[in-house]
């Protein structure tokens, strides 16, 4: 035990360092870990660390997931869910099929067994692409097609892998129907798998306002979800994933204080760091070149095989979901083809093949080698090839406009579900007048970041400050709720923490453009109910 706590040790001051040093080297973070990963194996500087599927599917996939979907903008997913949904489903079908005739045709391997290879590597997952997007403020609808599609085809290609293995070692053929029928059943027990811990959770939450049990909590739902998917025989990958949903976008605004979201968010940002690092480092580390050699024929042809199959997906599908409104121009189709990087899930199916499995040591080197090609070689030339499709890249001011106006909108979808939900009448405008409060001052900083003198800095400068306040009035309102401390000591400190918002009061003229917030406070008519935060 002490041995490997030392090599854990060591492979977080590994990973630390290469942190450090891409602020300085033009090379991304993901990629940097490989490269210094292949280092080490190569030079055995290290004694040997082996990847096991357990390790990735137990340890670290659940954290990744439950990060992404805890953080995923369902307001723009809804934009753009026709090309995810596309991609994830009948492009992972599409792209398992290509791959596996490809490779029994050039390969000479029994089809049963390409289609298991075929699977297994048709889940993209373009993590240092998504950071590179964000890094150069490519447009958020198209980093949501590539994130939402990487995050949902994890579950599709998982399911349709472990169908797929199960009929190969049966050595029973399984029809078309047969297979879809199996692969929604495990889909839809993930996703029902999911809802529950995910509202669970959130019920659970609504009883405290303690961050250090709700963070507890929210690792519970990660991990639980997944272990109760598997044993249920259902899609644990799906189960993680619609858990994160619900918790990130309905637990966390309904039961969770500002303070607490903070809280939650800050914990699996770290976790999910932490999980990359170990995996990538963990991916260079487990290359062999003399095996990568023995089977370079077979990998060139994995090769060829995905980079068919991804053509046909992208450029086949795209056109069914593109439209006026929200297109899919040809640019954004060569940087999603090209952007199709396979990683640490393809490799953990792999490895979980049974020692007895056909050809196993076949499959698994040229998984490694399938994935090894996607993310030095497309990875490397991602930046440039952006650059050469002058694809269309927002400045930090429009990128900051937007997320501000997303922030409106919610503010004002939940003022509409605030008048549909039950409440008393004294409850509905207590929470009406917070909301049109926020509603103002988002307005105003709108128009404060569209005005000349006005840089990025002070708008998110009055926003944290604004946010700390909000969690002073969330500390004061705990304190009461306990009875800990004299109401005059508490209502003195309601006072200071008022003053200072109102001196972040922006004095801008209202929107014009916008519909007065009177008439969306008085009409009846609404959606559903609306989540509050505790107070």
């Amino acid at each position: 035990m002490s041995h490997d706590v030392h090599i854990l040790l060591i492979l977080i001051l590994v990973a630390t360092s290469v942190a450090i040093a891409v602020k300085w080297i033009k090379l991304p973070y993901s990629i940097a870990l490989v490269l210094v990963g292949l280092g080490i194996g190569q030079f055995n500087l290290l004694p040997s660390v082996h990847m096991t599927p357990e390790l990735i599917l137990l340890v670290f996939l659940p954290s990744l997931l439950f990060e992404a979907s805890w953080n995923l903008n369902l307001h723009m997913l809804k934009r753009c869910w026709k090309p995810v949904v596309l991609f994830a489903t009948l492009g992972v079908f599409l792209s398992t099929i290509i791959v596996g005739y490809v490779i029994h045709l050039l390969a000479g391997v029994d089809l049963a067994i390409a289609m298991v290879l075929g699977a297994m590597i048709s889940a993209t997952d373009p993590i240092s692409v998504l950071a590179l997007f964000k890094k150069m403020g490519i447009e958020k609808r198209l980093v949501t097609i590539l994130e939402g599609e990487s995050l949902l085809n994890d579950g599709t290609a998982v399911a349709l892998f472990r169908i797929l293995m199960a009929a190969a070692i049966s050595g029973g053929a399984l029809s078309g129907q047969v297979i879809v029928s199996q692969f929604l059943i495990v889909v839809l027990g993930g996703i029902v798998s999911g809802l529950l811990v995910g509202f669970l959770t959130s019920f659970l939450t609504r009883f405290f306002d303690d961050h250090l049990l709700e963070i507890t909590l929210t690792i519970i739902a990660a991990y639980g979800s997944y272990i109760i998917a598997e044993e249920i025989h259902v899609s644990s990958v799906m189960s993680v994933l619609v858990a994160g949903v619900v918790l990130g976008n309905y637990g966390s605004r309904s039961s969770m204080s500002p303070t607490t979201r903070l809280a939650v968010g800050s914990f699996w940002e770290f976790a999910a760091f932490m999980a990359e690092s170990m995996v990538f480092l963990l991916i260079g580390l487990q290359i062999k070149f003399e095996l990568l050699m023995k089977y370079s024929t077979e990998i060139g042809i994995a090769i060829l095989a995905i980079l068919i199959g991804r053509i046909v997906v992208i450029y086949g599908l795209a056109p069914l979901v593109s439209t006026r409104i929200n297109p899919i121009p040809s640019s954004w189709r060569h940087l999603l083809f090209w952007g199709g990087l396979r990683g640490s899930l393809c490799m953990a199916m792999a490895l979980s093949l049974p020692l007895d499995f056909p050809l196993r040591e076949n499959l698994m080197v040229t998984t490694f080698g399938v994935a090894l090609f996607t993310i030095l070689i497309q990875g490397l030339s991602f930046e440039p090839i952006v650059h050469f499709l002058k694809v269309k890249q927002s400045n930090p001011t429009e990128r900051k406009g937007e997320a501000l106006r997303e922030e409106l909108n919610e503010l004002e979808n939940e003022v509409r579900k605030l008048i549909s939900s039950g409440l008393s009448a004294n409850a509905i405008n207590k929470e009406k007048k917070q909301l049109k409060s926020k509603i103002d001052q988002t307005e105003k900083l709108i128009l404060k970041l569209e005005e000349d003198d006005t840089s990025i800095a002070d708008i998110e400068r009055i926003q944290i400050e604004k946010l700390l306040a909000h969690a002073q009035q969330d500390c004061l309102n705990t304190l009461a709720r306990q009875n800990k401390v004299s109401k005059s000591i508490i209502k003195e400190f309601r006072v200071r923490v008022n003053q200072e918002l109102e001196s972040l009061q922006i004095e801008t003229p209202p929107v014009q453009e916008q519909a007065p917030i009177a008439e969306l406070t008085e009409s009846g008519k609404a959606d559903s109910a609306a989540p509050t935060d505790k107070s």
